[in-house]
């Protein structure tokens, strides 16, 4: 009777371990394949990640470039690539990106650097723009049968001229300079009704001296109304008033530069006149 029992609990411990151990293979081969596919899933994101910023910084400095040259007519000799036309963008953003991924590994790319178009690139309404696209099946044709389609894009704004037309001459109108309160307009910005010359002295005996026109210093109407107790003020050597604080608006200019025409009706500043 003990042999028999012995026998029995000899067989469910045998086929107990049997269980386990198909237990073990079953989880295994789940496990591992989805170990597999996470790794291999993880090197295609960081593969593409590396060529779409090489591809991009190679259509980001393609579309300032072209910028540059946007102004430049077919003629121009100044421009590495005459006028810029879509063709031209399209070949200029090409040669960019061969450039900066040549002696690349791209064995994710469908045809390698040859498999990646710039169709759809041009200059219109004074922007440059590069596009770029290519299929991704990533490292070793993981995805070959499934690839994925990848667009790039770069856009840069173009420098046409003042007017903003490509090939136009830029006019060759004088600029004027105004201020936001006088009546007279300047032919030069260093006029010294602009360009202010500012000391401080002595308030004593401020109105005995004479600025370099022999013309004498008297109180100016916008900072000097209330008597002050301070020592000093502040005067201009072509001016002939005297402040108590360097910031008056008798002391500041705030200049925009026009265009002659868009002057009229303000008269010539007397100094300027003088030297012209």
């Amino acid at each position: 009777m003990d042999i028999l029992s012995k026998r029995k609990y000899k067989n469910r411990k045998e086929g107990s371990s049997l269980r386990y151990k198909g237990s073990l293979t079953a989880e295994s081969a789940f496990v591992l394949p989805f170990f597999f596919l996470t790794i291999t899933l993880l090197a295609c994101i960081l593969d593409l990640y590396r060529i779409n910023m090489l591809i991009q910084t190679a259509l980001c400095e393609g579309a300032k470039e072209l910028g540059m040259y946007a102004y430049c007519t077919e003629e121009d000799s100044s421009s590495p690539v005459g006028a810029v036309t879509d063709a031209v963008c399209m070949a200029y953003g090409t040669e960019k990106v061969r450039n900066v991924l040549k002696g690349e590994a791209l064995p994710g790319i469908q045809g390698g650097v040859n498999g990646i178009y710039l169709l759809g690139s041009g200059f219109q309404n004074e922007t440059v723009t590069l596009k770029a696209f290519f299929f991704y099946s990533g490292p070793g044709g993981f995805f070959r049968f499934f690839p994925v389609k990848i667009h790039v894009e770069a856009q840069a704004q173009a420098w046409t001229g003042y007017h903003g037309n490509p090939g136009m001459p830029v006019s060759s109108e004088n600029l004027v300079y105004i201020t936001q309160w006088e009546s007279v307009y300047h032919t030069s910005p260093a006029c010294t009704h602009l360009a202010l010359s500012i000391s401080r002295v002595d308030k004593k005996g401020i109105e005995e001296r004479a600025n370099q026109y022999g013309e004498h210093y008297h109180p100016c109407e916008k900072c000097m109304e209330s008597t002050s107790s301070q020592n000093f003020v502040y005067i201009t050597r072509t001016g002939n008033r005297y402040h108590s604080t360097k910031n008056c608006s008798g002391l500041t200019r705030i200049i925009t530069a026009v265009k002659e025409s868009e002057a009229q009706g303000l008269n010539i500043c007397t100094r300027c006149s003088s030297q012209n």
